[in-house]
């Protein structure tokens, strides 16, 4: 049996700002390293790992109808560009995560996520429909004698929140992209209690940065602790309140929606009711045929 090895390395940037190891092994198969296959999906690490095994967990079950083998193999890397040369590291196939995040788009379009799960959710079902608009705009160029660039594509068919937030106003008193509540409560325009009430609803999905003395005095901050928050964590913040900009937000992110096909396990779910659920409590209608 041959011995599997990472013979190929690059970053895939599918959405803007998110980087993904991935590899190419010495059989041919295209994978995403572990971390990487975490940040396409919006979850920690540790919670991916958690999700792997021969059983699905309790709440993605009732939408799993083929069978469930979510894990990782280790392989040995041996492309001299990956920063992770020469060690052994934990790598999904394409079609696991596939799996990942077809039943993840399922299980929230049927509201059976817990709260904790739902980002993933909502990740999954953007990824699915930015997937398949991107293979159909890369497929007619590619029959029109054209040689598009796919990843290139799935980005401008993914919208970036990150430079949205920042077009409508998000700035930080701290700069590399770290926002202090204040920052955000001023962009936001709730209350402190409001946010922070928020936060702690994401307290297993964000991850606190602790700021240095130098660094909160710079800001002209007097406070004797102050907390920052990366670009990505905000974006989780704001789009989930209801506030004005996180309204407009989710129109901006979910606002491209077009179709989504997808099988249960009794047939077909139409796309309305996956549009039903990201569109929740926002207005729709349909584009008008041209």
């Amino acid at each position: 049996m041959q011995k599997l090895e990472a013979v190929h390395y690059g970053e895939v940037e599918l959405i803007p700002g998110i980087k993904c190891d991935a590899y190419v092994l010495n059989d041919g198969t295209a994978v995403m390293s572990l971390r990487g296959t975490a940040k396409l999906l919006g979850m920690d690490h540790k919670t991916l790992q958690a999700v792997g095994g021969n059983s699905p967990p309790k709440t993605l079950k009732p939408f799993v109808n083929n069978g469930w083998s979510v894990g990782g193999n280790f392989v040995k890397v041996t492309s001299k560009n990956s920063p992770h040369y020469g060690r052994k590291i934990e790598v999904y196939t394409t079609e696991t995560i596939r799996l990942l995040i077809h039943t993840y788009a399922l299980a929230f379009a049927n509201n059976g996520l817990r709260k904790n799960q739902v980002h993933i959710g909502k990740r999954a079902v953007t990824l699915s429909i930015s997937f398949v608009q991107t293979a159909l705009e890369f497929a007619i160029k590619q029959a029109c004698g054209l040689n598009p660039n796919f990843q290139k594509i799935a980005q401008q068919n993914h919208i970036d929140v990150g430079k949205a937030m920042k077009d409508t106003g998000l700035i930080s008193s701290i700069g590399n992209d770290i926002y202090t509540k204040k920052d955000i409560t001023n962009y936001i325009t709730v209350p402190l209690s409001t946010l922070n009430s928020n936060i702690r609803k994401l307290h297993d999905e964000i991850s606190v940065i602790n700021l240095d003395r130098s660094t909160i005095r710079n800001s002209g901050s007097k406070a004797p602790r102050l907390n920052g928050y990366n670009l990505e964590d905000v974006g989780k913040i704001v789009l989930g309140m209801d506030s004005v900009i996180g309204i407009e937000l989710k129109k901006q992110v979910f606002g491209s929606i077009s179709t989504l096909a997808k099988l249960d396990t009794k047939g077909e779910i139409e796309w309305q009711q996956v549009l039903a659920q990201v569109f929740e409590n926002l207005g729709f209608q349909h584009n008008y045929p041209i």
